[in-house]
């Protein structure tokens, strides 16, 4: 909480264009999230600040231990998706949108590629999900970790669209107060509001082509992940694309539920 708010304090102090939250997500992103890809996706960095910022001393903090599971949560991929949640929002009905990508969806579109490189071991995508899709451990691409950081940068993201306050105080409300034991809840409802329609947006993700940047983007991390040639979600039978994202919307509800349970027994314990 205290490296967010010196980030954004020299951000609030630095002549830009570009908001202060804006420049504090940019910050954060840029030493892994910073090449052509990820600038055509949600934009350059303002070099600058960067510069600014090393200038005053500020290192990158690359990792932080939740206080809820107990696990490192990787702080240049939370900055990178919160980033694009900032700048490209929520689309409508069960479509995507490159924020999707940025977010959750870039890692939903790997995990494709990683099931159908096992597709041998296992032909049911929603056994695949079943196993692997966001563990704790021993998990696929797609871990439990990068579920809560995609949360943490959704939630986030769309306060700071709807100007509901500035990024170093969400950030301290978010984890002194009650915002992170319900993390994947909120996630759940504001992204997708019910298993149905996480089940479409799912799908959506995996074969939208209204986006040509999107469409490029999966097929190189589906590609990347699965190797080549890996058949496109769009090739594979429907039932069996159905059957994936299904895994998807029931692997969301499942962790709401042992959110809920965990928070439960944590305040029962007198520890939260």
């Amino acid at each position: 909480m205290a490296y967010i708010r010196r980030v954004y304090d020299l951000a609030v102090g630095y002549n830009s264009s570009r908001s202060a939250n804006q420049l504090v997500l940019e910050f954060l992103r840029h030493e892994e999230y910073a090449d052509t890809t990820w600038t055509q996706l949600v934009g350059d960095l303002d070099h600058g600040f960067v510069d600014h910022v090393k200038a005053a001393g500020v290192r990158m903090i690359r990792d932080v231990r939740d206080p809820f599971y107990g696990i490192d949560l990787d702080v240049a991929h939370f900055g990178a998706s919160c980033n694009g949640v900032l700048l490209k929002g929520k689309p409508s009905g069960t479509s995507t949108n490159r924020g999707d990508v940025a977010d959750w969806g870039g890692d939903w579109m790997t995990f494709y590629g990683e099931w159908r490189r096992d597709s041998d071991s296992y032909s049911s995508g929603l056994t695949y999900c079943q196993d692997w899709l966001a563990k704790l451990e021993d998990g696929g691409t797609f871990k439990l970790g990068d579920l809560i950081e995609d949360a943490d940068a959704y939630n986030i993201g769309m306060k700071l669209r709807a100007n509901a306050g500035n990024i170093a105080d969400l950030v301290e409300t978010y984890s002194k107060g009650t915002g992170y034991l319900s993390r994947l809840k909120q996630f759940y409802e504001g992204r997708f509001g019910s298993a149905a329609n996480a089940k479409a947006i799912a799908r959506d993700m995996l074969t939208t082509t209204e986006d040509s940047l999107i469409a490029w983007g999966r097929t190189y991390l589906i590609q990347t992940t699965g190797g080549v040639p890996t058949l496109s979600p769009s090739a594979l039978p429907d039932d069996k694309l159905a059957e994936f994202c299904q895994g998807f919307a029931d692997m969301l509800l499942t962790r709401v539920g042992q959110e809920n349970s965990r928070a439960r027994m944590l305040r029962a314990q007198g520890k939260i």
